[in-house]
């Protein structure tokens, strides 16, 4: 990264008088924090400084590839090794990202990539607890991220699914409606056509929903 980028990303409009110096005070102790003591990850170069750090060594790393792991294990049909991963994998996050850090482009881009896939993980990770029978311990959580998130369709579709598993019929139901009303005052739109089979089924009492993996938003619930 050339100096003149690292001046803009880390003092934005107000850098200091002596730029290059401030700088190079910056690397000492980033390199200080890293252990780096011997300037084998944080490189310098004559336009700038190469940051060159082993992929297991960085948390957001770690993150991307637990996430993939796990995503494939459920898709394989191994909810508890998915349900491992990604529970790996939403421990890399202790707090918001880049909470530090000045807003500029670039990082406002990495917050929104890292936010995308945290709500994946934990996606994820629920559709991995429902296949595993987890329904009634997930309703409390899956309450809070529809209420954090009035209009994402695949919580409330785990969530009917939780509710109805869990033997409450009538609040499956009755989350449906609120989806609705919420869709419809908001967007103007109903809900999708998934979350419309799901409410019919619970209508019906379907018996198969209680056995079957039907879980994943996505991927089409068996028919009726």
């Amino acid at each position: 990264m050339p100096t003149e980028r690292i001046l803009k990303e880390v003092w934005a409009d107000n850098p200091p008088a002596t730029d290059r110096k401030a700088v190079a005070v910056a690397v000492l102790r980033l390199r200080r924090v890293l252990g780096d003591h011997e300037g084998r990850w944080l490189l310098t170069r004559p336009s700038g400084y190469v940051l060159d750090i082993p992929p297991d060594h960085l948390d957001a790393v770690r993150a991307e590839r637990l996430v993939r792991e796990g995503k494939a294990a459920l898709a394989a049909g191994n909810p508890r090794t998915a349900s491992r991963y990604l529970t790996r994998a939403l421990a890399q996050w202790r707090g918001e990202p880049y909470a530090d850090a000045n807003a500029t482009s670039s990082v406002a881009q990495r917050i929104t990539e890292l936010e995308s896939l945290k709500s994946e993980a934990v996606q994820a990770r629920i559709d991995a607890k429902l296949e595993l029978g987890y329904h009634q311990e997930l309703i409390g959580e899956l309450r809070s991220l529809t209420a954090a998130n009035p209009l994402h369709e695949p919580h409330w579709l785990q969530l009917m699914l939780a509710l109805y598993r869990s033997g409450k019929q009538a609040e499956a139901l009755a989350a449906y409606m609120q989806l609705r009303q919420g869709l419809a005052e908001n967007l103007g739109v109903d809900p999708g056509r998934q979350l419309q089979e799901l409410h019919l089924r619970i209508l019906r009492a379907d018996a198969g929903l209680l056995t079957r993996s039907t879980a994943r938003f996505g991927a089409p619930l068996p028919a009726v």
